[in-house]
C-alpha cells in the first residue's frame, strides 16, 4: 500500500491530529515547511566571490577554501585552534571572547564551524557583541541530507549538532542576529542538499 502524500504541512497536521497521535498545538511546534531558497552549488566559490576586495575575518580557517578567500580579499584575519601565518590561535567554544576585534573588518566567514561547537551559543553571543552590524557568512551541513543508512550512521565525528533550516534560523535570532539571506548549497534536491547557507548581521 503506497504512503498517503501531503501537499501541504496542514495537511499533515489534519491527518495527525484526527489520527489522535499529537495535539495541534504540539504540532504547531514540531512541523515546519522547508523553505524553497535559492541554490548554491560551489560553497568554496560562493564564499571566496564574496570576499572578494572585502577586509575579511575568517573563523575556523582551515583548507583551501581559506586558502582562497585570502587570495580574493583586500585584507584577510585568520582565528583557528592552531595559529599560523595570519591566523591567531583561540578556543572559540570555551573562550570567544578572547578573539581579536579588527576595527576594519568589513565581512566574517565561519564556515563549517557551528557544528562543531558544543557551546555554539556562547560562541555567537560574542560574536555578536565583539562584531555588531557586521556581515556574517555562516554555512553548516543540512541535517535533511544526512541519516542512518542501514547500521552506519552518516556524520563527521568531529561534530556535536545538526541544523536544519530551522533550528539554524532558531539560534541564530535568539542571539539577535538579523537573517538577511538564506541558501541551499551543494548537490540533490534543495531541502535535501549538502548544506545551508545563511547570511545574518
Amino acid at each position: 500500500m503506497a504512503a498517503t502524500q501531503f501537499k501541504t504541512v496542514s495537511e499533515l497536521r489534519d491527518s495527525i491530529v484526527s489520527a489522535g497521535h499529537m495535539d495541534r498545538e504540539w504540532l504547531a511546534k514540531m512541523l515546519h515547511k522547508v523553505p524553497e531558497l535559492p541554490v548554491v552549488k560551489d560553497r568554496s566559490k560562493y564564499l571566496v566571490e564574496k570576499s572578494k576586495g572585502k577586509v575579511v575575518l575568517d573563523i575556523g580557517c582551515t583548507g583551501p577554501i581559506s586558502k582562497a578567500i585570502r587570495l580574493a580579499a583586500k585584507a584577510y584575519y585568520g582565528v583557528d585552534q592552531v595559529a599560523a601565518d595570519g591566523v591567531v590561535a583561540v578556543d572559540i567554544d570555551h573562550r570567544p571572547d578572547q578573539m581579536p576585534v579588527y576595527g576594519d573588518v568589513e565581512i566574517v566567514v565561519l564556515s563549517e564551524v557551528l557544528e562543531h561547537l558544543a557551546n555554539p551559543g556562547y560562541f555567537l553571543m560574542a560574536l555578536k557583541q565583539l562584531y555588531a552590524g557586521k556581515d556574517v557568512y555562516i554555512t553548516v551541513p543540512n541535517a535533511g541530507a544526512y541519516a542512518v543508512r542501514e547500521d552506519c550512521e552518516v556524520v563527521n565525528k568531529d561534530h556535536v549538532s545538526w541544523y536544519s533550516y530551522t533550528t539554524l534560523k532558531t539560534l541564530l535570532t535568539r542571539y539577535g542576529f538579523e537573517i538577511k539571506e538564506a541558501r541551499w548549497y551543494g548537490a540533490g534536491q534543495p531541502y535535501r542538499s549538502e548544506g545551508l547557507i545563511m547570511v545574518v548581521t
